[in-house]
C-alpha cells in the first residue's frame, strides 16, 4: 500500500500526511503558498472524536480539474474506525475548501480516488460501498391553472425540481423518496447526500435551487416574470397577476449549478376578459317641495268640503 504524501501539479508541490495539514509549495522557489487544515471553519481537520493525532490524518487521493482531493485513512487502522472522517475537495490554487462528505479511505488503496469523464470514484470504508461523485441530471415540473382566469386575478405557478441521477433509482432511495429526491443548493449538497445515501439525519437548514419563471404572452412577447427558490421538498411556487388577455405559455427554468445540469418544463394557461358590470338604475328622487304643496292642497280641499257640509247641515235645521 502506498499513502499519497506528495504530488506535483500546476507548478506546485502538494504535501500532507499524519499532521492533518495540506501544504502547498511553489516548485520553483520553494515558497509556502498556503496551508489547509489548521485554520478556522472551512479550513480545519481538527477531530471532534478521539484520535492519536488531534487532527484527522489526510492523504492525497487525486489532483484534477484545479482541485485537490484528500481522504482520511491510515496504514493499519484500528476497529472501529475514527468517527466523522471526511473526503475533502480543496481549491488547488488558493487552498479554500470546496466541499466535504463523510467517508474513510480504504487503507489497502491509500484512499485513492480516480477521476474519469468528470466523475470521482471512492471506496468508503465506513460502509464498504463505492461512491461516484459528479454533476448529475435534474428534472423540473411546472403547473398553472387548468381553467381560464379573469383578467385582474392572480394565478399561482408551481412545480418541483428533483435530482434524477442514477443513484436515486436504487431500491433504497426510490422507496424513501417516492416523489423523487429534491434538488438542493451547492452549499447544502454534502450533508444532503449523506442523508440520501448514508443514512444520516435529514439536515434542517437545507436550501433549494433558484427557478426562473417566464411567459410567452398572447402578443407573442417572451418575458421573465419572476424568480423563486425551491424548498427542501423540491417544491417552488410563484404568484403573478397577468396583465393582458389571451393564451400564455409558461416556462420554468432551473439554470443548473455545480451539482446539477439545467432542466426546464413548460405549461400554459388562459386569461379571459374582465367581466363588465352595468350600473344599476335608481329611481329619481322625489322633490319634497312638491310633496308639501300637494299635501297643503289636499288639506285645503278637505277643509272646503268639511265647510260645505257644515253649511248644508245648518240650513236644514233652519
Amino acid at each position: 500500500m502506498t499513502l499519497g504524501l506528495e504530488r506535483i501539479a500546476y507548478g506546485n508541490l502538494y504535501f500532507t500526511g499524519y499532521s492533518g495539514i495540506l501544504f502547498c509549495y511553489d516548485v520553483k522557489t520553494g515558497d509556502l503558498k498556503w496551508t489547509y487544515g489548521n485554520g478556522g471553519e472551512g479550513n480545519s481537520t481538527l477531530s471532534g472524536f478521539a484520535t492519536p493525532y488531534g487532527r484527522y490524518p489526510i492523504f492525497l487521493s487525486t489532483i484534477a480539474d484545479g482541485k485537490v482531493y484528500v481522504s482520511t485513512t491510515e496504514h493499519s487502522p484500528n476497529s472501529p474506525l475514527y468517527k466523522d472522517a471526511r473526503y475533502r475537495c480543496i481549491n488547488a490554487t488558493d487552498g479554500t475548501e470546496i466541499w466535504t462528505i463523510l467517508g474513510y479511505g480504504h487503507a489497502m488503496y491509500g484512499g485513492q480516488a480516480p477521476v474519469a469523464d468528470g466523475y470521482l470514484t471512492m471506496l468508503n470504508s465506513y460502509d464498504s460501498r463505492i461512491y461516484c461523485y459528479g454533476k448529475g441530471p435534474s428534472a423540473t415540473t411546472v403547473e398553472a391553472p387548468i381553467t381560464a382566469v379573469t383578467l385582474g386575478s392572480s394565478i399561482i405557478i408551481r412545480g418541483t425540481v428533483t435530482d434524477v441521477a442514477a443513484g436515486t433509482t436504487q431500491n433504497e432511495q426510490a422507496a424513501r423518496f417516492p416523489n423523487g429526491v429534491p434538488a438542493v443548493s451547492d452549499d447544502s449538497m454534502g450533508r444532503w447526500m449523506e442523508y440520501v445515501y448514508m443514512q444520516k439525519p435529514r439536515p434542517t437548514d437545507v436550501t433549494g435551487v433558484e427557478v426562473t419563471i417566464s411567459v410567452l404572452d398572447a402578443n407573442n412577447n417572451y418575458r421573465e416574470i419572476g424568480t423563486t427558490t425551491s424548498n427542501s421538498d423540491g417544491f417552488f411556487t410563484l404568484n403573478w397577476k397577468p396583465d393582458i388577455e389571451g393564451q400564455y405559455t409558461v416556462y420554468a427554468s432551473f439554470g443548473g449549478s455545480e451539482s446539477y445540469w439545467p432542466s426546464h418544463a413548460v405549461t400554459s394557461f388562459a386569461v379571459d376578459p374582465a367581466i363588465q358590470t352595468e350600473s344599476p338604475e335608481y329611481p329619481q328622487p322625489i322633490d319634497p317641495t312638491m310633496t308639501i304643496v300637494g299635501v297643503g292642497v289636499a288639506i285645503l280641499i278637505a277643509i272646503a268640503i268639511l265647510g260645505a257640509i257644515v253649511v248644508l247641515m245648518l240650513r236644514k235645521k233652519q
